[in-house]
């Protein structure tokens, strides 16, 4: 596997079970989008809190996908730590979905016609 970072900043007041859940899931979306993408090179989650309401909490969360000279970044809000980071990097998923996948799948299928019409 290629140098990969996962970095999480603002964590030190979350327990270590959630740290770890956040960063599996962005291990996995590393391995479903580097099979396309191929050049992922780090992935930062930062955390905020956004509101205290008693003893509940509020986090933002911030995430940024730098590959290629391309930096992405999403945020999301939600009362549940692990939620917000799941929605925050759903927006990233998607985002290289209709962005650079779309184009690369559409430059697939031009040579396909080519090499079929060759074929002819």
């Amino acid at each position: 596997m290629k140098e990969f970072e996962v970095k999480l900043s603002g964590f030190y007041e979350v327990e270590k079970i959630d740290k770890e859940t956040i960063k599996n899931n962005c291990i996995k979306l590393y391995e479903r989008q580097n099979k396309k993408l191929k050049t992922i090179e780090f992935i930062e989650i930062r955390l905020k809190d956004y509101q205290k309401s008693g003893t509940r909490r509020k986090f933002l969360v911030h995430s940024t996908l730098g590959f290629a000279g391309t930096v992405l970044t999403s945020k999301a809000l939600d009362w549940n730590l692990i939620k917000a980071a799941d929605a925050s990097l759903k927006k990233i998923d998607s985002e290289i979905k209709r962005k650079f996948i779309g184009k690369i799948q559409s430059k697939n299928k031009a040579k396909a016609r080519v090499v079929n019409r060759i074929l002819e």
